[in-house]
C-alpha cells in the first residue's frame, strides 16, 4: 500500500505463541502480519503469560513470525497480568509511534498501553477481544464494576476507534461513545495431506471410517460443554456411531469438574488437549461438523477455521455466526441440548448435504476472511486517524 509508513505499538496481555489462550493470540498475530504487509511498521508489547508454562522472557524484542515482539516477565500481581519492565518500556517507545492499538481489558498491561498514549497525546484503538460483552462482563462482574468506572470505562471513552470483530460485539460497544470500525478476524486455512488425517486418527484412536465431531477451544465454563455433551449422549443414545472429539487446553482445571457429563459416553469421547498446526488442521479435515455452543462469543476462530477446512459448523444463537444459515455452511440452533443434538444428527445422516455445505464455507472464508483485505481495511482506518489529526478523547 503507498503512503507514508505508519508506527503502530500492539499492546496484548498475551500473545502467540500462547495459544492456550484461545483464538485472541492467533486473531493478533495474522492482524500484525497482515498490517506489515499492508506497509505498517508493528511493534508488540506483551507479557510472558502461557498458563503455568511462561514464554521466555524477550524485553528487548525477538521476531516471531515476522513480528517484533517484546515480551515482559510477568510480576505481582501476575493475575492481572503486570509485567515487570512494560510500562516504562512503552513509554519510551510510544515517542515515536503514530498510534497504539490495545488489545483486551481488565488488565495492567493494556491499562500501560492506554496510558503510555494517553500521556503522548497520541490515538489509541481498542479491541476489546470480546471482553466488553455481557457474558464476559458477568464473570467476576463486581471486580470489573470497580474497575469499569475507576479505569476502563475512561479508557474506552477516551479511545480514537474502537474495534469489533462481529455484529454482537459491535452492538456492545455502541453505546460507549467512540466510533466503532467492523473488521472481521482473518483465516489462514491450509490443507492436510492424507497421510497427516491418518495419522491424527491413529493418535486420536479414532478408527478409519467413523464419523467424528469436534469441539476446538479452552475448556472453561463459557464453552458449555455440558451443552455438547447432553446433545452428544443424544446422539449415542439413538445409535448413531460418531465419535467425539474435545481438543483445547484445560483451563483452571476444568475438565475434572464437566469430564463426569461425558461419563454415559465415554468410550466414544477422546480429550486431546490443545491441539496446533498441522495437527489440527488434520483434525478438522477428518471432522464431519464442528460445534460451538458458547455462552458467547465476539468471533469465534475455531468456526472460521472449520469453515476454512471445508467443515459445516453448528452453532448456537449465542455465538457470532448468525450468518452460517443464509450462506448454506451450517446451523444456527437454540442454545440447548435438543436443538444442537437435532442439527448434528442431520449433518450425519446427510453426507453429501453436509460436503456441500463445507465446500460454501469455505469459499465464504476466502471471499470474506481473508488476511490481506483484514490488514488493508485496519489500515485505513489507522490513516484516517492519522490524517484527520485524532489525538486522545478527554472522557469525563
Amino acid at each position: 500500500m503507498n503512503g507514508p509508513r505508519l508506527r503502530v505499538l500492539h499492546v496484548s496481555a498475551y500473545f502467540a505463541p500462547a495459544f492456550r489462550y484461545g483464538g485472541p493470540p492467533h486473531s493478533v498475530l495474522g492482524l500484525c502480519r497482515s498490517l506489515i504487509r499492508a506497509g505498517v511498521d508493528v511493534e508488540v508489547f506483551t507479557t510472558t503469560a502461557n498458563g503455568d508454562d511462561p514464554l521466555p522472557p524477550a524485553p528487548d524484542g525477538v521476531d516471531y513470525q515476522g513480528v517484533r515482539a517484546r515480551y515482559f516477565p510477568l510480576a505481582w500481581p501476575r493475575r492481572y497480568w503486570r509485567a515487570a519492565g512494560l510500562a516504562d518500556a512503552l513509554d519510551r517507545a510510544v515517542t515515536g509511534a503514530d498510534l497504539v492499538h490495545v488489545h483486551g481489558l481488565w488488565n495492567l498491561t493494556a491499562w500501560a498501553g492506554v496510558r503510555a498514549a494517553r500521556n503522548a497525546g497520541v490515538p489509541y484503538v481498542i479491541s476489546p477481544r470480546g471482553m466488553f460483552q455481557t457474558d464476559a462482563m458477568a464473570r467476576r462482574h463486581a471486580v470489573k464494576t470497580i474497575a469499569y468506572w475507576a479505569a476502563e470505562r475512561r479508557h474506552l471513552e477516551g479511545a480514537a476507534l474502537l474495534h469489533a470483530t462481529s455484529d454482537a460485539e459491535a452492538r456492545s460497544l455502541s453505546a460507549v461513545g467512540p466510533r466503532v470500525a467492523l473488521i472481521a478476524n482473518g483465516v489462514e486455512s491450509r490443507t492436510a495431506t492424507p497421510a497427516q488425517i491418518a495419522d491424527v486418527r491413529r493418535r486420536f484412536s479414532l478408527p478409519d471410517q467413523a464419523d467424528v465431531i469436534t469441539f476446538v477451544g479452552r475448556l472453561h465454563p463459557i464453552k458449555r460443554l455440558d451443552l455438547l455433551a447432553g446433545a452428544f449422549t443424544r446422539l449415542r443414545r439413538e445409535d448413531r456411531q460418531a465419535y467425539l472429539v474435545v481438543a483445547g487446553p484445560d483451563e483452571g482445571g476444568y475438565r475434572r469438574q464437566v469430564e463426569p457429563l461425558f461419563l454415559e459416553v465415554a468410550d466414544r469421547v477422546r480429550w486431546t488437549g490443545a491441539v496446533e498446526g498441522d495437527q489440527k488442521w488434520a483434525l478438522l479435515a477428518t471432522s464431519r461438523a464442528v460445534v460451538q455452543c458458547s455462552n458467547s462469543e465476539s468471533f469465534g476462530l475455531s468456526v472460521a477455521e472449520a469453515l476454512g477446512a471445508g467443515v459445516p459448523v453448528v452453532v448456537t444463537d449465542r455465538g457470532a455466526w448468525a450468518d452460517v444459515s443464509s450462506v448454506g455452511c451450517g446451523d444456527v440452533v437454540a442454545h440447548d441440548v435438543a436443538a444442537i443434538a437435532a442439527a448434528l444428527a442431520r449433518l450425519l445422516d446427510r453426507p453429501d448435504e453436509a460436503r456441500a455445505m463445507g465446500e460454501r464455507g469455505r469459499a465464504w472464508v476466502r471471499r470474506a476472511f481473508a488476511w490481506d483485505d483484514i490488514g488493508s481495511a485496519m489500515r485505513r482506518e489507522y490513516d484516517a486517524l492519522v490524517s484527520h489529526g485524532e489525538g486522545v478523547r478527554r472522557a469525563g
